[in-house]
């Protein structure tokens, strides 16, 4: 499974991180980096994309500021699910946009 970079429209947000688009999720966990996606947006707003190598799953969390620990939203996905992390990640996306 692969990410494409147009299927998810950011909305004004800026990618600092986006191995998301390079991973191949249906490869070996080894080469799976913890930090996928990171979109930050000028209200003081983050979309984090991470996984969890213990659980072999992944998350979809909405920051605000850098309270990490309190995320706005969370939401935990299947390795290889596709439609629900593209979904998940488009939800955040419209959280982190409205503040």
């Amino acid at each position: 499974m692969r990410i494409n970079r147009t299927e998810i429209d950011f909305n004004g947000g800026t990618v600092t991180d986006d191995t998301l688009f390079i991973t191949d999720f249906d490869g070996p966990v080894d080469y799976i980096d913890e930090d996928i996606l990171l979109v930050e947006y000028a209200n003081d707003f983050s979309v984090d994309v991470s996984f969890h190598e213990g659980s072999n799953d992944l998350s979809v969390n909405v920051i605000r500021g850098s309270d990490w620990d309190n995320p706005v939203y969370r939401k935990t996905i299947g390795l290889r699910d596709k439609s629900v992390l593209l979904q998940s990640i488009r939800e955040a996306i419209e959280i982190a946009v409205k503040g």
